[in-house]
């Protein structure tokens, strides 16, 4: 997923004090920003999101599934049985002949199987997609910010650059932050490895 690079004014946030920090994003240490303030910024920055990538088309799910090996190995095996099949019988119209459009026919519907195995799996993984959206959306998180010099929770996408966070005990950390004020803190960095 590509990531924007922050540049400007939210380069040097690290070695900045926290006075500096609050002037340069309008915010007061204290109070937080206010609802305005907050709604321009998620108006002007946009969502507290990563960008998420274009979801597959069904067509292209579909051929994602031909590019499997064993889709692969059979589809060639099911051209050569009727290729192999052909051979003997192409230079005479006889009793072969007959034979070698039973066995194309056979050799056929292997290849038709495997393409409707592909077009099942293709829906499957569709749907699959559109389970976990829905799932996603339903179990966004929140965290408490402070607006307008109070508690307020908010959906992480709605935090903005200049919030003043507060974190609790087993709250996901929900955006790049610099901490200024910290008690009993431990931070668990199993997912990063």
């Amino acid at each position: 997923m590509p990531l924007r690079v922050l540049s400007g004014k939210y380069s040097g946030a690290k070695e900045s004090p926290i006075e500096s920090l609050a002037k340069t994003y309008k915010t007061h240490i204290t109070k937080g920003l206010t609802a305005k303030r907050a709604a321009e910024i998620l108006e002007r920055d946009g969502p507290n999101e990563l960008e998420k990538p274009p979801k597959p088309t069904l067509l292209m799910l579909f051929l994602m599934q031909l590019t499997s090996f064993i889709i692969i190995l059979l589809m060639v095996a099911a051209v050569a049985s009727i290729l192999v099949n052909a051979l003997p019988s192409l230079p005479v119209l006889n009793r072969r002949w007959i034979f070698f459009v039973g066995a194309s026919m056979i050799d056929g519907s292997q290849g038709i199987i495997v393409l409707i195995n592909a077009g099942i799996a293709a829906w499957t993984e569709h749907k699959a997609g559109d389970a976990l959206e829905a799932l996603s959306k339903m179990t966004q998180a929140n965290i408490y910010v402070l607006r307008d010099g109070k508690e307020v929770q908010v959906p992480v996408p709605s935090v903005v650059a200049g919030d003043i966070v507060v974190l609790g005990t087993g709250d996901v950390v929900p955006a790049d932050l610099r901490l200024f004020e910290a008690k009993d803190f431990k931070v668990s960095e199993m997912a990063l490895t």
